[in-house]
């Protein structure tokens, strides 16, 4: 997996002390105190939830500075993240009225949703974003390389890594998901397939199910569970964003007729430790949580419950990290004003703001592992003023635990601590619902400072791979007569860029290998070129670099002298019937004219769905192209002799699905960048367009192509599983195709 993942139960008998001594305060007349203004942007009726460690944390950071001369003060401006608009309220705060009204930082928000919108606001002059529960993939993907957007606490590939080893300890016998409808959820739904399948963990079929409120789940627990036998245990992770949809999801679960003797469990994300849930005078049926929590070994869950009388919530430990590095950066930039090193390099950018900003002084603070180290604790923090006042480094440690951030922006943390829990709830008195989180294991994940922040999505050692039988495969076919391809991506939007620039690249590698025009047919909306957002009007890129490069393709504009065939919209499913059998018309005047004696290839780019895979549009349309007509389409092709070999190559989510659909059909090939569980992963994120160009699974078969026409297709398999990454690129139908071992791709590519 992408880190080693250890599961360890942390000794919590010997409890953390924190000495009250309180140090006497430096005279007045010697003071000077800047005022940090800190707008913290979270929901209202989450106040609560955070207040305990927001006020906590200023009162140690005032604490720390009584015998400075020098105070940094935190003067927390609240926002209603619910009720605001937050492109307004981004502007705003990016474009103050007055000097005094300036602001320094945000702290916030929760949602992810919202959290982009903000870092948008953000990004031109750097104002620092500190984001202590906003833990979407994709959010942290696009902004891996932005020195400004400080995240800390792991993304959900992590957490939904921790959930299966969690429900896999538990020996589940199989796992299903249950996930919000927004960004949140969306992380869930596109890695929990490829951990189960890297721990060997069945999921339940249907496996994914997407929920909004008022939505009925009866019908898919009970499916779920149909597969299993009595005495098994079928884990449900559920992974919501608000109080209302787990009370309501775990109740479904408990209440939901399943298949007799099979055992159902909740198994929710961090978001269920929540004061809302854990305050609740309801009974809500929670099974087992896990929750990015803190370092029991550095004392801060143990200080907070013998302080306020529970365990900290979710976010609780993050946020008093995040105001701590916030006053201690600001600490920084006045002592050392422009001159601000990180990791020895003094810090400057190329576009304005060119000198460093509070985001930087902050990063020079995290990043030094030298000098005296400090803890979370007011004691530990006027250790921690005092050094950096004097000019010095300090190795920061915090509530969450070593604070470990990446080594390109120093802005993304690569440790987190999560606990597994269960939620008590009993009557006191006979009359009052109490409840009591109780804390079950401790399981954390292992960080390196060398690993880059932009890599931390794609460093997965994966243990799972496709095995092939070494045996030969006996085909009686005709000498190859000719070609043809067929090359479709069904998306139109500009966020979808990668899947036609894909498309028009897999053109160009058919022409590189001695397509002509006549036997080729290119699908595709062919609306990118043109579209006010792309900066290099005319052209499509599926990837640029500026170090000198060999591959084809890179730098290069891949729509150049492109043939297209069809625009996608102006195309109907059913079309593609008389497309790949040959049926001209005057609606359709390029089609298929295979034979016999024909190899055809057909690649295929776009968005695919848990049901049947690849969509008929981009991923809001939710029409599927279907299994079962790509099953019609290849059998009439067999049917009519008009094919000698078929290669499929499947770049959409849940493409495994048209690989099962196609298994047992003679002499056809079906190469998909995921198994039928799973999605697949956009990849070649371009700053300078806001899209990512391309995925890896078609970059990747390109490549190895384009170098050599007579690799193999198990060597090919091999670089293609080594690159894709997030899913398992699977091999269907070869028993009745050839040996993987022995069949060379030349016989689609042929110069």
């Amino acid at each position: 997996m992408r880190r080693y993942t250890a599961l360890l139960i942390l000794a919590l008998a010997s409890l953390w002390t924190v000495s009250c001594e309180k140090t006497p305060e430096a005279p007045s007349s010697n003071v000077e105190e800047r005022v940090l203004n800190v707008d913290v942007v979270l929901p209202a009726d989450m106040r609560s939830q955070f207040i305990n460690a927001i006020d906590w944390a200023q009162e140690n950071i005032a604490q720390a500075q009584l015998r400075t001369s020098k105070r940094i003060r935190l003067n927390l401006r609240w926002h209603d993240e619910t009720a605001e608009d937050m492109d307004v309220l981004g502007y705003r705060l990016t474009h103050p009225e007055s000097p005094s009204d300036t602001c320094h930082a945000i702290l916030g928000p929760y949602y992810s949703d919202n959290a982009a919108i903000l870092l948008k606001h953000a990004r031109p002059t750097r104002l620092p974003m500190v984001m202590p529960t906003c833990t979407s993939a994709e959010l942290q993907r696009t902004n891996a390389r932005n020195t400004f957007a400080w995240f800390l606490t792991e993304s959900d590939i992590t957490q939904c890594e921790i959930m299966v080893s969690a429900a896999y300890a538990a020996h589940a016998s199989k796992i299903a998901l249950i996930h919000s409808d927004d960004t949140y959820g969306a992380s869930f739904k596109d890695w929990v397939a490829y951990y189960a399948t890297e721990l060997g963990l069945p999921m339940t079929d249907p496996g994914i199910q997407v929920y909004q409120p008022g939505t009925d789940l009866s019908s898919f627990i009970r499916n779920a569970t149909q597969g299993s036998e009595a005495g098994e245990e079928v884990f449900f992770l559920v992974a919501m964003s608000n109080a209302a949809s787990y009370n309501d999801v775990c109740t479904q679960i408990v209440n939901a007729p399943c298949k007799e003797g099979v055992v159902k469990r909740s198994l929710c994300a961090s978001t269920s430790l929540s004061a809302q849930i854990v305050n609740s005078t309801e009974y809500i049926p929670l099974s087992l949580g896990v929750s990015a929590y803190a370092a029991a070994g550095y004392g801060f869950p143990q200080s907070y419950k013998s302080r306020f009388g529970h365990l900290p919530f979710n976010g609780e430990a993050q946020i008093y990290d995040g105001l701590c590095i916030l006053a201690l950066g600001a600490a920084h930039q006045w002592t050392h004003g422009q001159r601000c090193l990180v990791d020895g390099q003094q810090v400057f950018y190329y576009e304005k703001p060119k000198e460093p900003t509070l985001t930087d002084h902050m990063r020079a603070v995290v990043c030094s592992e030298e000098g005296v180290t400090t803890q979370w604790d007011d004691i530990n923090l006027t250790t921690a003023f005092s050094e950096v006042y004097a000019g010095r480094n300090i190795n920061m440690n915090g509530a969450t635990g070593n604070l470990i951030f990446d080594k390109d922006t120093r802005t993304k943390i690569l440790n987190t601590t999560y606990m597994a829990w269960t939620l008590e709830k009993f009557y006191e008195d006979d009359e009052r619902v109490v409840s009591r989180v109780q804390p079950v294991i401790y399981l954390s994940t292992s960080g390196s400072a060398t690993d880059a922040s932009v890599n931390n999505f794609w460093l997965l050692d994966k243990k799972h791979e496709q095995t092939f039988s070494d045996k030969p495969v006996e085909v009686d076919l005709p000498p190859l007569w000719d070609h043809w391809a067929v090359v479709v991506s069904p998306s139109t939007k500009w966020s979808n860029y990668r899947h036609q620039a894909d498309a028009f690249a897999m053109y160009q590698s058919l022409k590189h290998h001695g397509y002509d025009d006549d036997h080729i047919v290119l699908i595709v909306e062919d609306n990118l070129a043109d579209d006010p957002r792309n900066i290099f009007p005319g052209k499509i890129f599926v990837e640029r670099s500026d170090a000198p490069t060999s591959d084809i393709l890179v730098n290069e504009d891949v729509r150049a002298d492109a043939v297209v065939d069809y625009h996608f919209s102006d195309l109907s499913p059913s079309d593609f019937m008389d497309i790949m059998t040959g049926k001209k018309s005057e609606r359709l005047p390029q089609v298929i004219s295979s034979r016999e004696d024909s190899n055809v290839f057909f690649f295929w780019s776009g968005h695919g769905g848990s049901r049947e895979g690849p969509l008929w549009g981009d991923e809001d349309s939710y029409i599927y192209f279907g299994a079962n007509r790509i099953r019609s389409i290849v059998d009439a092709m067999l049917q009519d002799n008009q094919y000698r070999r078929m290669m499929f190559a499947i770049e959409t989510c849940f493409s495994g699905k048209w690989g099962e659909a196609l298994e047992g059909t003679p002499n056809v090939l079906v190469l998909t960048a995921a198994n039928p569980n799973e999605s697949s992963k956009a990849d070649v994120h371009d700053r300078d367009l806001g899209v990512y160009l391309s995925n890896a699974f078609a970059r990747t078969f390109r490549r190895e192509v384009n170098r050599d026409n007579e690799i193999t297709i198990y060597d090919l398999f091999k670089e293609l599983a080594k690159t894709t990454t997030g899913s398992h690129v699977t091999i269907y139908n070869n028993e009745s195709y050839g040996s993987v071992y022995t069949e060379t791709m030349q016989e689609f590519f042929p110069e």
